[in-house]
């Protein structure tokens, strides 16, 4: 599934801002600038080496305390991506949530890799859940919307490692995601999975928009009460569930 060019990633006078306000406890911000242009221009098309749009996250410029523990081991961090039309959006934003930078199985590097949310910033599509999410996407960006995506727990430990984040960690992670909420205030929460939710329900959120997660298989039909769980049943459920939120 390809993106379409009247779409941008990462608007830097809007998405800047909010992660210098949100994620500076952290990472090193002028670090996630320079990571979130290099996803705005692959977005737009631009190829680069998986070393660069997946790398391995230097430890100066992680701020919390456990980073040399968790750098030391197969860890994650998806850079939250908003995704916007080109020409004529005002600001408004939904935001979507999911739980947390999943790294499990081959093929992550050893290390604290970084990553944007449902692997969006990439030029094509891949992944199922991505497939499925995408065309909510551009449906909200062409009702003029923009659309942030970021994870409620901003850090993932593959369990195998035997490191457990720490309760400071865990407590920087929560601020984290509070100054987000308090930042975008957007018009819409939407929750993927139930851990999203209940993230959401405890930091203060009473309008959130419940999906399970996209690769939730069984329970997409049973939700959206559809026949099927084929990619367009799915894609119209998703869509005509966010509208019905907005109305």
């Amino acid at each position: 599934m390809e993106k379409r060019n009247w779409l941008e990633a990462n608007k830097p006078d809007a998405w800047r801002g909010v992660i210098e306000a949100t994620h500076a406890s952290l990472f090193d911000p002028n670090y996630l600038f320079e990571m979130g242009d290099i996803y705005r221009r692959e977005f737009a098309g631009e190829s680069f080496e998986s070393a660069v749009t997946t790398p391995t996250i230097p430890r100066e410029v992680c701020r919390f305390a456990q980073a040399p523990e968790i750098c030391a081991v197969q860890s994650g961090f998806d850079l939250p991506l908003l995704i916007t039309p080109k020409d004529n959006w005002d600001g408004k934003i939904v935001a979507i949530a999911s739980q947390d930078p999943l790294r499990t199985g081959i093929g992550w590097p050893n290390g604290l890799s970084m990553c944007t949310p449902w692997g969006f910033s990439a030029s094509r599509v891949t992944s199922r859940g991505g497939k499925i999410l995408w065309p909510a996407v551009e449906w909200l960006c062409r009702n003029g919307y923009g659309v942030y995506f970021t994870d409620v727990w901003k850090l993932y430990v593959e369990p195998s490692t035997g490191v457990d984040k720490t309760l400071s960690t865990k407590q920087t992670e929560k601020e984290v995601f509070s100054n987000e909420i308090a930042k975008l205030d957007p018009d819409l929460w939407i929750a993927f999975g139930q851990k999203a939710s209940s993230a959401l329900c405890k930091a203060g959120i009473t309008e959130i928009d419940r999906h399970p997660h996209p690769t939730a298989y069984g329970s997409l039909k049973k939700h959206y009460g559809t026949p099927d769980e084929r990619f367009p049943t799915i894609q119209k459920a998703l869509i005509e569930q966010i509208s019905n939120r907005l109305r």
